[in-house]
């Protein structure tokens, strides 16, 4: 369909060019007619919130839903470096497998609007990604418990470590299986149709490299004397095959290879054969490796391109958001307690989660590349906002 899109706009670009005289008188009488339209019948109104949403209690002035956008981009700016950091005393809600009960949620930050909990992520990946529940008769997680304007923060297994690697085996597995045709970077025919989906998949191939690379180096070894898991070396092996192998072997049946040896790890983990280790400096390495593979994706966004290829720059940075957004959710519940070692590092690390999830929330039809000033929207730079606070925030949090 990208490439299908690509043809229509060069084929409307020409023909705007001819008859742009034309176009713009008809565009002046259009305008005309919508800016009288209120004024003739004075039943247009301006709401705070979309149809069917009710203000959330305490919210000022109604508030708005987290990520709530307008013509592809959010309809808040990104906080600034002051406003990334909540006012001193502020504390989240913690999630069950926690050292902590909830407590109540922060004020938003300085200059900014409220907003009302997230419902849903609103993300791609299956229902019930990252969402395994813990011991019986623990209290649910609401959004209201992270913070006043932030997703909901899943309940993760008490075992270190298994939601952990069962997120990057559903994430894999929903581009493997669940998604329609399946892994497409590969295709010869149907791929070749799809480069939107094909980028997409390949942003989220990427992150799960760097997160597995991470899982087998650190977050599994108790120091540099302890041995690497042979699952996890053969999982990230077979994830370094080519995307767009096509046999011998093909990429897809590798990367389900590697998401089979993930499972045994997993049962590893549950059977007590090998550990997860929640510590501080392998959080630093892991955050250190994410803003590494961000700041390249930022670099994608902001680049001057051909406007044909400008689509695939921004699905990559959605796949890699992607991951990123549905791994740091577990991480802020699973090292709750190194977090909380440091002096607002579980506020940075919200508001680095709730700018993923503005960015996941970036779905337009159509990707333009326009001018910043330009009439229509400019897509990259509309997603670099929140990716490139999120940049700034893991840079602070590497530094820990």
């Amino acid at each position: 369909m990208g490439v299908l899109w690509k043809f229509a706009a060069r084929c409307t670009g020409a023909c705007l060019r001819r008859r742009g005289k034309v176009l713009g008188n008809v565009i002046v009488i259009i305008a005309c007619v919508i800016f009288c339209m209120p004024l003739g019948a004075g039943a247009m109104q301006r709401h705070d919130l979309p149809p069917g949403e009710s203000a959330q209690p305490g919210a000022p002035g109604g508030g708005h839903p987290a990520g709530e956008q307008g013509g592809g981009a959010s309809s808040h700016s990104a906080p600034s470096a002051s406003a990334a950091v909540p006012a001193p005393g502020a504390a989240h809600g913690q999630a069950p497998g926690s050292s902590q009960a909830a407590t109540a949620a922060p004020s938003p930050p300085a200059g900014g609007t409220g907003h009302a909990p997230a419902a849903a992520s609103g993300h791609s990946s299956p229902p019930g990604a990252g969402q395994e529940h813990g011991p019986p008769g623990a209290p649910e997680v609401h959004g209201d418990a992270h913070g006043a304007h932030g997703p909901p923060l899943p309940e993760i297994s008490p075992i270190p470590g298994v939601t952990f690697v069962e997120t990057m085996i559903k994430i894999m597995e929903h581009e493997l299986q669940d998604r329609f045709f399946g892994w497409r970077p590969n295709d010869i025919l149907i791929g070749r149709f799809t480069d939107n989906v094909n980028n997409y998949q390949l942003g989220v191939l990427e992150a799960i490299r760097f997160t597995t690379l991470r899982l087998k180096d650190s977050l599994t070894r108790m120091g540099d004397a302890d041995t690497y898991d042979p699952d996890l070396e053969a999982a990230l092996n077979l994830f370094m095959i080519k995307a767009d192998q096509f046999w011998f072997p093909s990429a897809e049946s590798s990367y389900q290879d590697a998401v089979d040896h993930l499972k045994k790890f997993v049962e590893k983990l549950r059977t007590g054969k090998r550990s997860f280790y929640y510590r501080k400096d392998n959080l630093v390495l892991l955050i250190s490796y994410y803003k590494d593979l961000l700041g390249n994706v930022n670099r994608s966004l902001i680049m001057p391109t051909d406007w044909l290829k400008s689509d695939d720059a921004f699905y990559y940075a959605k796949g890699v958001a992607h991951v990123y957004y549905e791994i740091l959710r577990v991480v802020r519940v699973g090292f709750e307690p190194q977090l909380g070692t440091t002096l607002y590092a579980k506020e940075i690390l919200d508001e680095a989660i709730h700018e993923l999830h503005r960015a996941e929330e970036i779905e337009p039809w159509i990707i333009f590349d326009a001018d910043l000033g330009g009439f229509l929207a400019n897509h990259r730079a509309n997603l670099n906002a929140p990716l490139s606070e999120v940049n700034h925030l893991l840079v602070i949090l590497s530094q820990f």
